[in-house]
Protein backbone atom coordinates (compact mmCIF):
# COMPACT_ATOMS: atom_id res chain seq x y z
CA UNK A 1 0.00 0.00 0.00
CA UNK A 2 1.28 3.48 -0.58
CA UNK A 3 1.26 6.10 1.58
CA UNK A 4 -1.14 8.32 -0.59
CA UNK A 5 -3.47 5.26 -0.20
CA UNK A 6 -3.36 4.93 3.45
CA UNK A 7 -3.57 8.57 4.13
CA UNK A 8 -6.88 8.70 1.38
CA UNK A 9 -7.99 5.72 3.24
CA UNK A 10 -8.33 6.92 7.09
CA UNK A 11 -9.41 10.50 6.24
CA UNK A 12 -12.22 8.77 4.05
CA UNK A 13 -12.94 7.09 7.59
CA UNK A 14 -12.64 10.29 9.54
CA UNK A 15 -15.12 12.20 7.38
CA UNK A 16 -18.02 9.15 7.64
CA UNK A 17 -21.27 8.93 9.31
CA UNK A 18 -20.68 9.32 13.01
CA UNK A 19 -22.53 6.70 14.66
CA UNK A 20 -23.95 8.21 17.26
CA UNK A 21 -24.88 11.62 16.38
CA UNK A 22 -27.56 13.24 15.38
CA UNK A 23 -27.82 14.35 11.17
CA UNK A 24 -29.10 16.96 11.62
CA UNK A 25 -26.78 19.18 14.41
CA UNK A 26 -23.70 20.53 14.42
CA UNK A 27 -22.33 17.78 17.17
CA UNK A 28 -18.45 18.82 16.27
CA UNK A 29 -16.69 17.77 19.41
CA UNK A 30 -15.26 20.21 21.59
CA UNK A 31 -11.98 19.90 23.46
CA UNK A 32 -12.13 19.99 27.47
CA UNK A 33 -8.83 19.11 29.49
CA UNK A 34 -9.19 15.19 30.24
CA UNK A 35 -10.29 13.89 33.44
CA UNK A 36 -7.30 10.76 34.73
CA UNK A 37 -9.47 7.88 32.74
CA UNK A 38 -8.57 5.43 36.21
CA UNK A 39 -10.23 7.58 38.44
CA UNK A 40 -13.00 9.01 35.98
CA UNK A 41 -14.09 5.15 35.54
CA UNK A 42 -14.30 5.04 39.15
CA UNK A 43 -16.88 8.01 39.20
CA UNK A 44 -18.98 6.39 35.76
CA UNK A 45 -19.28 2.70 37.20
CA UNK A 46 -21.03 4.57 40.64
CA UNK A 47 -23.19 6.22 38.84
CA UNK A 48 -24.20 3.26 36.28
CA UNK A 49 -24.84 0.82 39.65
CA UNK A 50 -26.83 3.34 41.14
CA UNK A 51 -29.35 3.49 37.54
CA UNK A 52 -28.86 -0.59 37.35
CA UNK A 53 -30.05 -0.73 41.34
CA UNK A 54 -32.59 2.26 40.54
CA UNK A 55 -34.74 1.46 36.91
CA UNK A 56 -35.88 -1.43 35.69
CA UNK A 57 -37.29 -2.50 32.01
CA UNK A 58 -40.99 -4.72 31.00
CA UNK A 59 -39.61 -8.08 31.38
CA UNK A 60 -42.52 -10.37 30.63
CA UNK A 61 -43.93 -7.99 28.03
CA UNK A 62 -40.53 -7.91 26.27
CA UNK A 63 -39.77 -11.84 26.49
CA UNK A 64 -43.24 -12.50 24.88
CA UNK A 65 -42.53 -10.97 21.46
CA UNK A 66 -40.84 -12.66 19.26
CA UNK A 67 -39.03 -9.89 17.46
CA UNK A 68 -38.92 -6.88 20.17
CA UNK A 69 -37.77 -3.63 18.99
CA UNK A 70 -35.78 -0.56 20.54
CA UNK A 71 -39.50 0.77 21.52
CA UNK A 72 -40.74 -2.11 23.05
CA UNK A 73 -38.04 -1.54 25.82
CA UNK A 74 -39.26 0.66 28.61
CA UNK A 75 -36.96 1.34 31.64
CA UNK A 76 -38.44 3.18 34.73
CA UNK A 77 -37.25 4.61 37.79
CA UNK A 78 -38.13 2.71 40.78
CA UNK A 79 -38.57 5.54 43.25
CA UNK A 80 -37.69 5.42 47.08
CA UNK A 81 -40.32 3.63 48.96
CA UNK A 82 -41.93 1.95 45.12
CA UNK A 83 -42.40 -1.95 45.25
CA UNK A 84 -41.16 -3.52 41.88
CA UNK A 85 -44.20 -4.00 39.76
CA UNK A 86 -45.14 -7.29 38.84
CA UNK A 87 -43.66 -8.57 35.30
CA UNK A 88 -40.91 -5.96 35.46
CA UNK A 89 -37.02 -6.73 36.31
CA UNK A 90 -34.66 -4.71 38.27
CA UNK A 91 -31.71 -3.70 35.91
CA UNK A 92 -29.19 -4.61 37.95
CA UNK A 93 -30.04 -8.21 38.49
CA UNK A 94 -31.10 -8.75 34.75
CA UNK A 95 -27.93 -7.29 33.18
CA UNK A 96 -24.23 -9.28 32.01
CA UNK A 97 -21.61 -7.67 33.80
CA UNK A 98 -18.55 -7.18 31.33
CA UNK A 99 -15.19 -5.93 31.53
CA UNK A 100 -12.48 -4.77 29.09
CA UNK A 101 -8.98 -3.07 28.98
CA UNK A 102 -9.03 0.20 26.97
CA UNK A 103 -6.33 2.36 26.98
CA UNK A 104 -4.61 0.35 29.36
CA UNK A 105 -7.57 1.11 32.18
CA UNK A 106 -10.12 -1.32 32.75
CA UNK A 107 -13.82 -0.86 32.17
CA UNK A 108 -16.99 -1.56 33.47
CA UNK A 109 -19.97 -2.28 31.17
CA UNK A 110 -23.23 -3.88 31.10
CA UNK A 111 -25.56 -5.43 28.51
CA UNK A 112 -29.27 -6.55 29.16
CA UNK A 113 -29.62 -9.46 26.46
CA UNK A 114 -32.76 -9.39 25.48
CA UNK A 115 -32.44 -11.96 22.54
CA UNK A 116 -29.39 -13.61 21.35
CA UNK A 117 -29.86 -13.44 17.84
CA UNK A 118 -30.48 -16.43 15.58
CA UNK A 119 -28.52 -16.27 12.85
CA UNK A 120 -24.81 -18.67 12.60
CA UNK A 121 -22.59 -15.64 13.24
CA UNK A 122 -21.35 -12.83 15.51
CA UNK A 123 -19.67 -9.46 14.60
CA UNK A 124 -16.38 -9.35 14.94
CA UNK A 125 -15.40 -5.91 16.23
CA UNK A 126 -13.91 -4.69 13.45
CA UNK A 127 -17.26 -5.65 11.10
CA UNK A 128 -19.41 -3.42 9.63
CA UNK A 129 -22.91 -3.97 11.22
CA UNK A 130 -26.36 -2.85 10.08
CA UNK A 131 -28.61 -2.28 13.53
CA UNK A 132 -31.47 0.29 14.64
CA UNK A 133 -30.72 1.60 17.78
CA UNK A 134 -31.66 4.41 20.10
CA UNK A 135 -28.89 6.34 22.82
CA UNK A 136 -29.84 7.93 25.43
CA UNK A 137 -28.39 9.47 28.78
CA UNK A 138 -28.81 8.57 32.21
CA UNK A 139 -31.58 11.26 32.68
CA UNK A 140 -33.16 9.19 30.05
CA UNK A 141 -32.94 12.10 27.17
CA UNK A 142 -32.54 10.87 23.75
CA UNK A 143 -29.42 12.29 22.22
CA UNK A 144 -29.56 9.94 18.78
CA UNK A 145 -31.69 7.51 17.42
CA UNK A 146 -31.98 5.79 13.71
CA UNK A 147 -35.30 5.73 11.53
CA UNK A 148 -34.38 3.13 9.26
CA UNK A 149 -31.39 0.59 9.98
CA UNK A 150 -28.10 2.17 9.05
CA UNK A 151 -24.56 0.57 8.27
CA UNK A 152 -21.92 1.38 10.49
CA UNK A 153 -18.21 0.18 10.36
CA UNK A 154 -17.12 -0.18 13.68
CA UNK A 155 -13.71 0.58 13.25
CA UNK A 156 -14.44 3.74 11.93
CA UNK A 157 -12.92 6.66 14.43
CA UNK A 158 -15.73 7.86 15.28
CA UNK A 159 -17.23 4.97 16.12
CA UNK A 160 -17.55 4.76 20.23
CA UNK A 161 -15.44 1.73 21.59
CA UNK A 162 -18.30 0.17 23.27
CA UNK A 163 -20.02 -1.00 20.03
CA UNK A 164 -16.72 -2.38 19.39
CA UNK A 165 -17.41 -4.65 22.54
CA UNK A 166 -20.73 -5.27 22.76
CA UNK A 167 -22.08 -6.14 19.01
CA UNK A 168 -19.77 -9.30 19.17
CA UNK A 169 -22.04 -10.52 22.31
CA UNK A 170 -24.89 -10.91 20.08
CA UNK A 171 -25.99 -12.91 16.91
CA UNK A 172 -27.32 -11.47 13.37
CA UNK A 173 -31.01 -11.88 12.23
CA UNK A 174 -31.63 -15.73 11.08
CA UNK A 175 -33.61 -14.56 8.32
CA UNK A 176 -35.27 -11.74 6.57
CA UNK A 177 -37.76 -11.45 3.73
CA UNK A 178 -38.53 -8.55 1.23
CA UNK A 179 -42.06 -7.33 0.75
CA UNK A 180 -42.94 -4.53 -1.78
CA UNK A 181 -39.39 -2.91 -0.96
CA UNK A 182 -39.57 -3.49 2.81
CA UNK A 183 -37.19 -5.96 4.74
CA UNK A 184 -38.14 -7.69 7.37
CA UNK A 185 -35.50 -9.18 9.83
CA UNK A 186 -36.36 -12.64 11.78
CA UNK A 187 -34.93 -13.93 15.03
CA UNK A 188 -32.36 -11.05 15.29
CA UNK A 189 -30.15 -9.89 17.96
CA UNK A 190 -31.37 -7.39 20.77
CA UNK A 191 -30.81 -5.60 24.08
CA UNK A 192 -29.57 -2.52 25.69
CA UNK A 193 -25.91 -1.82 26.97
CA UNK A 194 -24.61 0.95 29.34
CA UNK A 195 -21.51 1.98 29.07
CA UNK A 196 -18.99 4.35 30.87
CA UNK A 197 -17.78 7.55 29.42
CA UNK A 198 -14.17 5.66 28.63
CA UNK A 199 -16.06 3.36 26.69
CA UNK A 200 -18.01 6.46 24.92
CA UNK A 201 -17.27 10.41 24.04
CA UNK A 202 -15.21 10.47 27.29
CA UNK A 203 -14.17 14.17 27.20
CA UNK A 204 -15.43 15.10 24.15
CA UNK A 205 -18.14 17.28 24.26
CA UNK A 206 -21.55 17.68 21.41
CA UNK A 207 -24.51 19.44 21.87
CA UNK A 208 -26.65 17.29 22.86
CA UNK A 209 -23.78 14.82 24.93
CA UNK A 210 -21.87 16.07 27.73
CA UNK A 211 -18.31 15.19 28.30
CA UNK A 212 -17.53 12.32 30.49
CA UNK A 213 -21.41 11.21 29.93
CA UNK A 214 -22.34 7.45 30.60
CA UNK A 215 -24.39 6.29 27.14
CA UNK A 216 -27.17 3.37 26.96
CA UNK A 217 -27.84 2.03 23.81
CA UNK A 218 -31.06 0.01 22.82
CA UNK A 219 -30.38 -1.75 19.81
CA UNK A 220 -31.32 -4.57 17.20
CA UNK A 221 -28.60 -5.95 15.29
CA UNK A 222 -29.29 -7.37 11.87
CA UNK A 223 -27.08 -8.21 9.87
CA UNK A 224 -22.95 -7.98 9.77
CA UNK A 225 -20.32 -7.95 7.12
CA UNK A 226 -16.36 -9.25 8.21
CA UNK A 227 -13.73 -6.38 6.38
CA UNK A 228 -10.86 -6.56 4.98
CA UNK A 229 -10.33 -3.17 5.04
CA UNK A 230 -6.88 -2.85 3.16
CA UNK A 231 -7.91 -5.81 0.91
CA UNK A 232 -4.88 -7.84 1.32
CA UNK A 233 -6.52 -10.78 1.97
CA UNK A 234 -6.33 -10.85 5.67
CA UNK A 235 -9.18 -10.11 7.94
CA UNK A 236 -9.19 -6.86 9.52
CA UNK A 237 -10.36 -8.88 13.09
CA UNK A 238 -7.26 -10.98 12.40
CA UNK A 239 -5.14 -7.97 11.91
CA UNK A 240 -4.93 -7.12 15.46
CA UNK A 241 -2.11 -8.60 16.40
CA UNK A 242 -2.07 -8.66 19.99
CA UNK A 243 -5.58 -9.51 20.60
CA UNK A 244 -6.93 -6.49 22.50
CA UNK A 245 -9.90 -6.21 20.33
CA UNK A 246 -8.64 -2.97 18.85
CA UNK A 247 -6.90 -2.55 15.18
CA UNK A 248 -5.49 0.85 15.65
CA UNK A 249 -2.39 -0.22 17.92
CA UNK A 250 -0.89 -3.11 15.28
CA UNK A 251 1.74 -2.08 13.31
CA UNK A 252 4.49 -4.65 12.26
CA UNK A 253 6.44 -2.71 10.44
CA UNK A 254 6.53 0.68 12.08
CA UNK A 255 5.43 2.98 8.89
CA UNK A 256 3.02 4.47 11.09
CA UNK A 257 0.09 2.85 9.33
CA UNK A 258 -1.38 0.17 11.31
CA UNK A 259 -1.23 -3.67 9.70
CA UNK A 260 -5.27 -2.91 8.46
CA UNK A 261 -4.65 -0.54 6.21
CA UNK A 262 -0.81 -1.37 5.12
CA UNK A 263 -0.85 -3.69 2.20
CA UNK A 264 2.67 -4.35 2.65
CA UNK A 265 2.27 -5.43 6.99
CA UNK A 266 5.97 -6.02 7.22
CA UNK A 267 7.45 -3.85 5.13
CA UNK A 268 9.43 -6.22 3.05
CA UNK A 269 8.51 -5.21 -0.51
CA UNK A 270 6.03 -8.49 -1.06
CA UNK A 271 2.40 -6.83 -0.86
CA UNK A 272 0.93 -8.97 1.74
CA UNK A 273 -1.70 -10.63 -0.58
CA UNK A 274 1.14 -12.10 -2.55
CA UNK A 275 2.85 -13.11 0.44
CA UNK A 276 -0.48 -15.35 1.03
CA UNK A 277 -0.78 -19.07 -0.46
CA UNK A 278 -4.04 -19.27 -3.34
CA UNK A 279 -6.37 -21.65 -3.94
CA UNK A 280 -9.18 -22.34 -6.19
CA UNK A 281 -12.19 -24.64 -5.99
CA UNK A 282 -14.65 -25.31 -8.25
CA UNK A 283 -18.00 -26.82 -7.00
CA UNK A 284 -20.18 -28.02 -9.54
CA UNK A 285 -23.86 -28.33 -7.43
CA UNK A 286 -25.19 -30.01 -10.62
CA UNK A 287 -23.83 -33.07 -9.58
CA UNK A 288 -24.39 -32.51 -5.79
CA UNK A 289 -21.32 -31.46 -4.59
CA UNK A 290 -20.82 -28.95 -1.71
CA UNK A 291 -18.25 -26.01 -0.64
CA UNK A 292 -15.33 -27.39 1.04
CA UNK A 293 -14.50 -26.19 4.86
CA UNK A 294 -11.54 -23.84 4.98
CA UNK A 295 -8.70 -25.00 6.97
CA UNK A 296 -7.01 -22.74 10.00
CA UNK A 297 -5.91 -19.36 8.71
CA UNK A 298 -7.95 -20.03 5.06
CA UNK A 299 -9.86 -17.08 4.32
CA UNK A 300 -12.19 -16.10 1.23
CA UNK A 301 -11.87 -13.33 -0.95
CA UNK A 302 -14.32 -13.85 -3.73
CA UNK A 303 -17.12 -16.35 -5.09
CA UNK A 304 -19.10 -16.34 -8.16
CA UNK A 305 -21.74 -18.97 -9.44
CA UNK A 306 -22.60 -19.87 -12.84
CA UNK A 307 -25.14 -22.44 -13.93
CA UNK A 308 -24.94 -24.27 -10.62
CA UNK A 309 -20.76 -23.78 -10.67
CA UNK A 310 -19.15 -21.94 -7.78
CA UNK A 311 -15.72 -20.72 -7.98
CA UNK A 312 -14.42 -19.78 -4.83
CA UNK A 313 -10.81 -18.55 -4.57
CA UNK A 314 -9.35 -18.47 -1.00
CA UNK A 315 -5.83 -16.96 0.72
CA UNK A 316 -4.23 -19.18 3.27
CA UNK A 317 -1.66 -17.58 5.86
CA UNK A 318 1.86 -19.28 5.90
CA UNK A 319 4.76 -19.99 8.07
CA UNK A 320 6.94 -21.54 5.32
CA UNK A 321 10.02 -21.97 7.69
CA UNK A 322 8.21 -22.80 10.87
CA UNK A 323 9.48 -20.38 13.07
CA UNK A 324 6.09 -19.15 14.80
CA UNK A 325 5.95 -16.11 12.13
CA UNK A 326 3.40 -16.20 9.36
CA UNK A 327 5.30 -15.16 5.98
CA UNK A 328 3.19 -11.87 5.46
CA UNK A 329 4.75 -10.56 9.34
CA UNK A 330 8.09 -11.96 8.35
CA UNK A 331 10.43 -8.96 7.22
CA UNK A 332 13.44 -11.94 5.93
CA UNK A 333 10.43 -14.29 4.07
CA UNK A 334 10.09 -12.55 0.73
CA UNK A 335 8.23 -15.53 -1.18
CA UNK A 336 5.33 -14.11 -3.53
CA UNK A 337 3.38 -17.54 -3.94
CA UNK A 338 1.84 -15.34 -7.35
Amino acid sequence: MTYKYNIFFICALMLSIIACSNDDDDDTPVSVPENDRTEQQVVDNDSLVDYLNTHYYNATEVNAISNPTVADVVITELLEGETLPSGTALLISAVETKTTTYLEVDYDYYILKIKQGGGSNSPYFSDSVRVNYSGNLLNEEIFDSSVVPRVFDLVNPDIIPGWRKVFPEFNVASAFTTSSGIVTFENYGMGVMFLPSGLGFYAAYRSSIPSYSNLIFKFELYQSQVNDHDMDGVPSYFEDIDNDGEVFNDDTDTNLFSNFVDQDDDGDGVLTLNELEPTEYIINTNLGEIEPLLAAKEFEISKTEDSGIITIKTVKIVDSNNDGLDDYLDENITINYN
